[in-house]
């Protein structure tokens, strides 16, 4: 199963990498793992997460 989460970015490229890391380890604690990111074009600028996980996991399948 995959999950896209949508990161703004911020002022300076700290911010923005201490944005990604803290969507990042906040997901890992929810058994996600991230896959890639891609900077998406606008206004404002976006990151996009993409996730992944064992379909089986978090699933109603898994809690039956």
């Amino acid at each position: 199963m995959y999950r896209t989460e949508l990161v703004r970015q911020r002022a300076f490229a700290d911010d923005t990498a201490n944005a990604i890391a803290e969507k990042a380890n906040e997901m890992e604690l929810q058994g996600w793992k991230l896959v890639t990111s891609s900077l998406v074009y606008g206004t404002p600028m976006k990151i996009v997460l993409v996730f992944w996980r064992d379909d089986e996991q978090g699933s109603e399948r898994a809690a039956s």
